[in-house]
């Protein structure tokens, strides 16, 4: 007769780069329903940039990564057993209208999400030609965005993007 040991499990639900959807979503939800990220009195001390704050269990950071955004003088620092980032993912900060800071024929894939409203009319061939000189011959680029793909959408949305010319 076999005896099978059981393992306590450490965590009780998913704690991998598999279930980073959950823990986004969750954040969000959380943050509707209590409207808000917190229930202290920490307010002042965040606008001012006298605090530090640290997020135990911050998962992929998403709450970090909303205070930080919003108190830009403080300090957040987020831990967690698993890496924030995956090895494999790297963050540049630079901006397109610069000129994309890649060698030319570097990448398999470049996408581009919505910027029709960032993007002025008169921006999109540097920012394309942009986009083409750092793919590779015979790759891909793909833009998603909504000037792209309802052009004419109506008289609201057109006129948003002429004022951007």
């Amino acid at each position: 007769m076999d005896l099978e040991v059981e393992k306590e499990l450490k965590y009780y639900i998913p704690n991998n780069y598999e279930d980073i959807d959950r823990l986004h979503m969750f954040h969000f939800f959380q943050r509707y329903l209590f409207q808000g990220n917190y229930s202290s009195p920490i307010e002042e001390g965040l606008m001012r940039g006298k605090y530090k704050v640290l997020d135990i269990g911050c998962g992929p950071g998403t709450w970090l990564l909303d205070l930080a955004n919003k108190y830009e003088k403080s300090v957040f620092y987020g831990l967690d057993n698993n890496s924030i980032k995956p090895s494999n993912l790297n963050f540049v900060k630079a901006d397109m209208f610069d000129g994309l800071p890649f060698p030319d024929d570097n990448f398999d894939f470049v996408h581009q999400g919505p910027m029709s409203f960032i993007i002025k009319a008169d921006q999109w061939n540097f920012i394309i030609s942009e986009m083409i000189r750092v793919t590779k011959p015979g790759r891909y680029v793909e833009i998603l965005d909504i000037y792209f793909t309802l052009r004419g959408a109506g008289p609201i949305l057109s006129k948003i993007y002429e004022a951007r010319k």
